[in-house]
């Protein structure tokens, strides 16, 4: 059996709207964002800014729908500070992107 190519089904105009509330996120919050595609127990990212420095503290993972995810770079932040932007993130999706 050969390999196959896994394409996903989020589209163009999807993904450049998750891009633009990542930048938002980090203008306002000035953490990463970026979001995955839920593919089992893998999250593949699909769109958002990733940091460039290493953070040993793990992301923050949240489930946005039934095959979209977000992952905050979030580092040594209170936990208040993550909820305030978990709930930041679902009003921003909810509102302005229909969830495939």
């Amino acid at each position: 059996m050969g390999k196959e190519t896994y394409t996903s089904e989020f589209s163009g105009e999807f993904l450049d709207e998750l891009a633009r509330i990542s930048e938002e996120v980090r203008k306002k919050y000035g953490v990463c964002v970026w979001f995955a595609e839920i593919l089992g127990r893998r999250w593949s990212y699909i769109a958002g800014e990733k940091g460039e420095e290493d953070i040993f503290m793990p992301p923050h993972r949240v489930q946005l729908g039934e095959r979209l995810g977000a992952v905050i770079e979030c580092g040594d932040l209170p936990e208040e500070k993550i909820n305030e932007i978990v709930s930041f993130l679902k009003k921003k999706v909810e509102k302005r992107v229909e969830i495939p």
